[in-house]
C-alpha cells in the first residue's frame, strides 16, 4: 500500500517513487496520480505520468482535479489552471 496522499488543501505528503509504486493505492483507495491532480501539483503529477511504470487503467485524475479545483480556498483555481495542461497531455497520450 502507497502512503502518498494528501496532507492538506493543494499539498500532498511529497511524492517518493522509491517508497511508493506509481499504480497501487493508499489506504483512501486513491492511485498516485489522481492523488497528485487532487492537490494540483504539476511536479509530482509530471513525475508520476512520465514514470515508465505507470499504467492509466482505472485512473481518473481529471476527476480528483475537479475535486480539488472546488476546494474553498484562494489557490484552488491557480493550481487546477497549472494542471490544466498536463491534464490535456495525459488526455491526449492515455486515452
Amino acid at each position: 500500500m502507497n502512503t502518498y496522499q494528501l496532507s492538506a488543501r493543494g499539498q500532498t505528503n511529497g511524492w517518493n517513487p522509491s517508497c511508493n509504486d506509481v499504480n497501487t493505492r493508499n489506504a483512501f483507495q486513491m492511485l498516485p496520480i489522481e492523488v497528485a491532480a487532487q492537490a494540483g501539483d504539476v511536479d509530482e503529477f509530471r513525475a508520476i505520468m512520465n514514470d515508465p511504470a505507470f499504467d492509466p487503467i482505472g485512473a481518473r485524475p481529471r476527476f480528483f482535479a475537479e475535486v480539488g479545483h472546488n476546494d474553498p480556498d484562494d489557490e484552488a483555481n491557480a493550481r487546477y489552471q497549472r494542471l490544466a495542461p498536463l491534464l490535456d497531455e495525459y488526455r491526449r497520450r492515455f486515452h
